[in-house]
């Protein structure tokens, strides 16, 4: 294997790339493709849903009953699961459900001069739909990420679609369903996945919110249902950035850099080396990792495409450069770094310390892994209890409490509703003026 090298390049030049933004449109022929499977699937319902199946993940079904698979069936599997599995799946599960009990939503409710009752209460969306994607690999800590995150905020339906794989990965995201406490799964993918849960089938329940990442076409498929049904982010490829100040012994760092690799060719693995080192030292441990993965040939694919290596003096300029990256996850491994910067940090996810890695967050810290990607963590958060509630404002007027103040309010209302040029709504206030 060729000798990989990140593409190295000076602060100045990081800046110059990341202030240019990123343009990650789709191509007008994914757009258009995934157009016509959307429209397939919601005029033709199950028919289609099975075509596009066969046709694209050379699936064999011949009915919808082929694809579908019950809580029954999901207990089946996890009881065929080995003793080490199912202590492991139960293990992070608990952990998963700790962290969001742990989060608080309290219901809002108070009184003025003029309302009874002023506030906001919760309630959880009724039907989730959540797509697990396989391809590359096989991701069933993507069901326990969403699906247990869903119990904990109540939701009372959750369905599950995932592509055709192989029978064991079959059996394991079966059996993982059974303990994330799921309703339905279909083994379908891809953008015919998402059409059915944003529209439902003659067998498929309509979901009301879709989480879950997937391929561009999975993307690309959500961004175009999105109004149909809610949607948790338009996700896109995996994403690290790491800033270190290390000197040597490079192994922990690297190996955090292939584990974000080795999810697909299009990852992005970026490091931030504050202060000067032997580069080839980093080089030599990253090349040693790579010939021993099993993924070799897409990490080196990963890498090789989008894989930067940028030398900054300090970690204010480290930040800058993260800052406009806005990364999925970042790693922190600085001595003395103070936790009092981490609100001027933008990034989907921090993991601090030489001890700590963006795996963990993948598997077992708690927190959910669906995290946005492509710069928006400027303005969206990784998948959270509050995502699986919806809010409404509550007023209530039952009896008048200040005579005074209600004609006051009363007539502030008219006087604007006026000023629009909405006279209906101005009359509905004077009614209640009388």
């Amino acid at each position: 294997m060729e000798k990989i090298n990140l593409k190295k390049i000076s602060f100045i030049s990081a800046k110059k790339i990341f202030l240019k933004g990123n343009n990650s449109n789709q191509s007008p022929l994914i757009k258009k493709t995934v157009q016509k499977i959307i429209s397939d699937v919601k005029k033709n319902g199950n028919k289609a849903l099975i075509g596009q199946s066969n046709k694209i993940d050379k699936t064999n079904f011949k009915s919808i009953s082929d694809a579908t698979y019950t809580q029954s069936d999901f207990k089946k599997h996890f009881e065929t699961l080995d003793k080490r599995t199912k202590k492991s799946l139960e293990y992070i599960k608990k952990r998963i459900i700790n962290f969001h009990k742990a989060i608080k939503i309290n219901d809002l409710k108070f009184t003025d001069d003029i309302f009874n009752f002023l506030g906001q209460i919760h309630k959880p969306i009724e039907k989730i739909g959540l797509y697990a994607p396989g391809g590359k690999a096989v991701y069933p800590s993507s069901i326990l990420m969403t699906a247990l995150v869903a119990r904990v905020a109540g939701c009372n339906e959750v369905s599950l679609f995932f592509p055709s794989s192989s029978e064991e990965a079959k059996k394991l995201m079966l059996a993982t369903a059974h303990v994330s406490e799921i309703n339905h799964a279909y083994n379908f993918g891809g953008a015919q996945a998402i059409a059915a849960m944003a529209y439902g089938t003659e067998t498929i329940t309509k979901s009301d919110k879709i989480f879950g990442p997937g391929n561009v076409f999975v993307s690309e498929a959500k961004r175009q249902v999105f109004g149909d049904v809610g949607i948790d982010s338009f996700a896109g490829p995996s994403e690290v950035l790491i800033i270190s100040d290390k000197q040597q012994n490079f192994a922990g760092l690297v190996s955090d850099l292939i584990a974000q690799a080795e999810h697909g060719e299009d990852s992005k693995c970026i490091f931030i080396q504050i202060g000067k080192i032997n580069i080839q030292n980093l080089f030599k441990e990253l090349n040693e990792q790579i010939k021993l993965s099993p993924r070799k040939k897409i990490i080196k694919k990963a890498l090789e495409k989008n894989a930067i290596f940028i030398q900054v003096k300090n970690l204010e300029e480290a930040i800058e450069i993260n800052n406009l990256v806005v990364p999925e996850h970042l790693q922190i491994i600085c001595k003395n770094f103070k936790n009092n910067l981490l609100k001027k940090i933008s990034a989907g996810a921090i993991f601090i310390g030489e001890k700590n890695t963006a795996v963990l967050g993948d598997y077992a810290a708690g927190p959910s892994h669906v995290i946005p990607t492509n710069t928006a963590a400027r303005f969206s958060s990784p998948v959270s209890i509050e995502d699986f509630l919806v809010r409404t404002s509550v007023s209530a007027i039952e009896s008048i409490k200040d005579k005074k103040k209600y004609n006051e309010i009363l007539d502030n209302s008219i006087f604007l509703a006026e000023l629009e040029g909405l006279y209906g709504h101005a009359n509905a206030l004077k009614l209640r003026r009388k």
